[in-house]
């Protein structure tokens, strides 16, 4: 495993005005321990069982990714040692800081698909945590602030449309009451085209098999007023399934 790294500025992107014919911008939102990067490796893990052709592009905002977890994973899934390790080294992991670092590496994604010759549609970016790059500036008045969350939401954009990758990212979220959740990037992204799902956990009941919830608030491909929801669980191996 290893990382990436391209050559970019801020500024890139804040002119772009690339043909976005289909998005795949993910966000996976909600409150610590809601399972949003548990869910992310399981996709992982399922996407590169499916496609050998997958590539995964790990980008990590706080140093928290943990090979151990997707390696238990896969092999939860009845994945052999031999295949576990073909699976991890189709996953490459880069730590970033900053936005300028973010900014470079989404621009890095064409170059880092063509050194590993990744099929087209098979290649995943993820973004583990956005908002933790991004708290400085929701919110901001200034122009450099507006500058960074409008160059980073049309480098996604142009990543997913015109690269033809999937994009998903996790971001926080907050409640005042416990029942209601507001996203951290909340109204400040809501001009960038993405699919936001809320992740929430009934923490009532501890015990295994884990129940959460998940809502879609945000759909380009699906009416604003349409409410889809589901419930699902987790077990002591990492495996998601609904509930019965």
């Amino acid at each position: 495993m290893g990382s990436l790294a391209g050559n970019s500025d801020a500024a890139k992107y804040e002119d772009s005005r690339c043909q976005r014919v289909e998005i795949s911008v993910v966000e996976l939102c909600g409150p610590p321990l809601s399972g949003k990067t548990q869910l992310s490796l399981k996709l992982i893990a399922t996407a590169l069982q499916e496609n050998e052709s997958c590539r995964i592009f790990f980008m990590d905002t706080c140093g928290q990714f943990n090979p151990q977890r997707l390696f238990d994973i896969l092999s939860a899934a009845n994945c052999t040692p031999d295949e576990v390790q073909r699976h991890l080294g189709r996953v490459d992991i880069a730590r970033v800081s900053t936005c300028e670092r973010l900014l470079q590496l989404l621009d890095s994604c064409s170059d880092w698909a063509a050194t590993h010759a990744v099929a087209p549609g098979s290649a995943i970016v993820i973004i583990d945590i956005l908002h933790s790059l991004l708290a400085p500036f929701v919110g901001g008045k200034s122009f450099s602030d507006y500058r960074f969350l409008n160059a980073v939401g049309q480098a996604l954009g142009y990543v997913s449309g015109s690269l033809g990758m999937t994009v998903l990212y996790t971001n926080s979220a907050f409640s005042s009451d416990g029942r209601s959740y507001s996203p951290a990037l909340g109204t400040y992204w809501s001009s960038i085209p993405h699919h936001r799902l809320l992740l929430t956990r009934n923490k009532d009941d501890e015990s295994f098999p884990l129940r959460f919830g998940v809502e879609v608030l945000r759909s380009i491909s699906m009416p604003s007023h349409k409410h889809t929801a589901a419930e699902f669980q987790l077990d002591t191996e990492g495996h998601f399934f609904p509930n019965a």
